[in-house]
């Protein structure tokens, strides 16, 4: 009884490690796989893809809807930091015109902050239910940078000063697109 006690815990000890690792790299091909998805044979896409997604250690073992959960919070972590910038603009332009492109992008990436904060949530944790809508509240937010860009022209006929900021925005929320899947899993059909 005591060997076969003995040979279950070295079992154990063998098995928990080896199933791990296999979850670790199922996850990485995973993430990989993805990433070569979405980079299409174009290298810096792909390395892009694999630098923005592994800066959450999660990458490491998510499904695909957690992989476009992540990359949906960073480019919510990017709408944000553009957003601060746009409100020490606001806070600095004198130029009436101009002050009104400047609310018009406020007003477009505090939307952006809040619909890529629903598509990031977690289905069990009352957000996002379906891919399909999370799919639509990202496409919303596609475009955010091009219309910020517009209003400014409209405001005075200058580009926006948020061009850098603006379009790894849409690089982002495209990375987030290209990675959710586009038939529901087994969580959401459950």
């Amino acid at each position: 009884m005591a060997n076969l006690q003995a040979l279950s815990a070295a079992f154990f000890v063998l098995l928990v490690p080896h199933a791990c690792m296999a979850m670790a790299i199922h996850s990485s091909t995973l993430l990989q796989d993805k990433c070569e998805l979405y980079g299409a044979g174009d290298r810096p896409s792909y390395d892009y893809c694999l630098r923005t997604l592994r800066a959450d250690r999660a990458s490491a073992t998510d499904d695909e809807r957690g992989l476009a959960a992540i990359a949906a919070r960073i480019a919510r972590a990017t709408a944000v930091v553009t957003g601060a910038k746009i409100a020490r603009l606001q806070g600095g332009e004198t130029v009436p015109a101009r002050r009104d492109g400047v609310a018009a992008c406020a007003a477009e990436y505090a939307a952006a902050v809040r619909r890529l904060g629903r598509a990031a949530r977690d289905p069990a944790l009352g957000g996002v239910s379906e891919p399909r809508e999370a799919q639509t509240l990202l496409a919303e937010v596609t475009g955010a940078p091009e219309r910020c860009q517009v209003a400014f022209e409209a405001a005075g006929g200058q580009g926006s000063p948020l061009d850098a900021a603006d379009r790894e925005l849409d690089v982002v929320v495209g990375l987030a697109s290209d990675i959710l899947p586009t038939r529901p899993t087994a969580s959401t059909t459950a």
